[in-house]
C-alpha cells in the first residue's frame, strides 16, 4: 500500500480535516499517516470550542520518522496554524521528497472573501514558497485570490458566468507564473447562477486542458467539504486516476454525500454524511481502474 504523510488539525467534531481525510484515503488504499497541526474539541464553527496548537511536536515527528527511514509517496498538506508551521512542512518536504513523491497542498487561509483568524503576511509568504514545492493544489477561490495578489471583490462581482470562469482560469495561470512551475491546480468553491439556477463548479487549470466540473449549488453550507474533495483527490492520483478523471469522481462522491445529509436535514457545522458512500469510493479503486473510467455514484 502507498504511504501519505498529511499534515492537518483533528477536530473530534465537524467531520473535517483529519477525520475526513483518513477515513477516504483508507478506502482508497493508502495508509495515511497524519501529523497534526491542531487538536480541537471541535472545527472552529462551534459556538464553543479549545484547540491546542501542535506546533512544538511537528519537529518531533521529523526527526523520529527520519531516524525510522520511513518514505512517502505523497505529502499532503491542509490546515497550518503559522508560519512557523508551514516552515515544517518545507522541512518534511525536503526531508522526505523522492522523485516520485506526489506533493498536495491545500492552502487553507480563508473563506468567502474573509481571512481565518491564522492568517498573517508571512502565512500567506509561506504558502506560496509551499506551493513552488506543489503538484497539486486545491485552494478555494478566496485562498486563490491571496495566492495571485488579486483582489476578491472584483472577481466574484462578475454577473456572466463564462467572464467569472474565465477570471478564475487567469488566477490559476497567474499562481504558475507566480510559482514559476508547472503545477495543477483546482480552485474549489466557484459560484455562479446560470438560467435562474445556483451552480458551484471546480475549476481545473492542468496541463490536460482548463476545465470546469460542478454541479447544483445545495443551499447550505457544510463543514469540511474542501478537505474532503482535496483527500479524495490525492487518493485517486495515487491510484493512478487522471486528474480530470480525478476530478469527476471527487465531484460526484461529494455531490452524493451532500445530497444524503441534506435528507437528514443536519447542522451544517457537523459535517456531511460521506461515510455510506464510502463503499462505493472503495469501488473505484478495485473494480474501475483506468482512464475515463468512474464509478456512477447515484
Amino acid at each position: 500500500m502507498k504511504n501519505v504523510a498529511i499534515f492537518n488539525d483533528l477536530s473530534s467534531f465537524g467531520k473535517c480535516s483529519l477525520t475526513a481525510a483518513i477515513p477516504i484515503l483508507s478506502v482508497l488504499g493508502v495508509t495515511p499517516h497524519p501529523i497534526p497541526t491542531a487538536v480541537l474539541t471541535g472545527q472552529s464553527g462551534y459556538s464553543v470550542y479549545y484547540s491546542k496548537d501542535m506546533t512544538d511536536m511537528m519537529q518531533q515527528y521529523i526527526q523520529a520518522w527520519k531516524n525510522n527511514n520511513v518514505c512517502f509517496d505523497a505529502i499532503y498538506s491542509g490546515y497550518l496554524t503559522s508560519s512557523k508551521q508551514a516552515d515544517y512542512v518545507l522541512e518534511f518536504i525536503e526531508e522526505f521528497k523522492k522523485d516520485n513523491t506526489f506533493i498536495l497542498i491545500d492552502p487553507v487561509m480563508g473563506d468567502n472573501g474573509r481571512v481565518y483568524s491564522i492568517y498573517s503576511d508571512e502565512l500567506l509568504s509561506k504558502m506560496k514558497c509551499l506551493v513552488k514545492k506543489a503538484d497539486l493544489i486545491t485552494p478555494n477561490i478566496t485562498e486563490a485570490c491571496l495566492l495571485a495578489d488579486e483582489d476578491y471583490e472584483d472577481i466574484i462581482g462578475c454577473s456572466d458566468s463564462d467572464e467569472l470562469i474565465n477570471k478564475v482560469i487567469d488566477i490559476g495561470n497567474k499562481i504558475k507564473n507566480i510559482a514559476h512551475k508547472d503545477i495543477d491546480i483546482i480552485i474549489t468553491g466557484v459560484r455562479t447562477v446560470e438560467e435562474n439556477e445556483q451552480y458551484i463548479y471546480n475549476v481545473a487549470i492542468t496541463d490536460e486542458c482548463n476545465k470546469k466540473i460542478g454541479s447544483h449549488l445545495f443551499n447550505k453550507s457544510f463543514s469540511g467539504t474542501g478537505d474532503v474533495f482535496a483527500s479524495t483527490m490525492c487518493g485517486l492520483i495515487l491510484n493512478d486516476y487522471s486528474i480530470i478523471d480525478s476530478i469527476n469522481i471527487a465531484n460526484d462522491f461529494l455531490y452524493y454525500s451532500i445530497a444524503d445529509t441534506m435528507k437528514q436535514k443536519a447542522n451544517g457545522k457537523d459535517g456531511i454524511y460521506f461515510e455510506e458512500r464510502l463503499l462505493e469510493l472503495m469501488k473505484v479503486r478495485k473494480h474501475y481502474e483506468g482512464k475515463s473510467k468512474k464509478k456512477n455514484f447515484r
